[in-house]
């Protein structure tokens, strides 16, 4: 069993040790600054992105679309769920020929939207007071489901429960 407080430890000693090597090479603590601000304003921009998608998500349901999931679950297997409710609407064999007939005969007047056709490309954060390599890697790390909301939380100094609002998707 590991320690609980091991990954704090980790993450003390982590933050301890760039900050021995930022003073040795000059650099100045607002670099530290810099990297959680930009974290921070990651969550933020997800947050947001999820609220535009949901928008439009309510706006596509009351225009009566219905929004669905799944598409090839196998090499010659597919099937169709509604996404809000998970519910199978229809399965069957055969390639992707087969699933695009299906819906069009599960759904004549074209009212069937797939949920990936929703969602919309997030917005760019800018990288201010950091390199574009360091940005890059700290949008992958965040936005990896291994990295925990706790791990988040400690290094931009939010709560748990904040953290995991701004990381939800629905």
């Amino acid at each position: 069993m590991t320690n609980p407080n091991t990954r704090q430890d980790a993450l003390q000693m982590s933050r301890d040790l760039t900050s021995l090597v930022d003073q040795q090479q000059g650099l100045e603590a607002p670099t530290d600054t810099a990297v959680r601000d930009y974290v921070r304003a990651l969550l933020r921009q997800y947050r947001a992105d999820e609220e535009a998608r949901q928008a439009r998500i309510s706006v596509l349901e009351a225009e009566g679309h219905r929004l669905i999931n799944g598409g090839q679950t196998g090499q010659d297997s597919w099937e169709i769920t509604d996404w809000r409710t998970g519910n199978l609407l229809a399965s069957g064999a055969g390639d992707h020929r087969a699933y695009d007939e299906a819906v069009m005969r599960l759904d004549p007047d074209g009212k069937w939207l797939h949920i990936d056709t929703v969602d919309t490309d997030p917005a760019d954060v800018e990288a201010v007071g950091i390199p574009e390599s360091l940005a890059d890697a700290l949008q992958d790390w965040l936005g990896s489901a291994g990295t925990p909301d706790e791990d988040v939380a400690q290094f931009v100094g939010w709560s748990v429960e904040d953290v995991a609002l701004h990381r939800e998707e629905a």
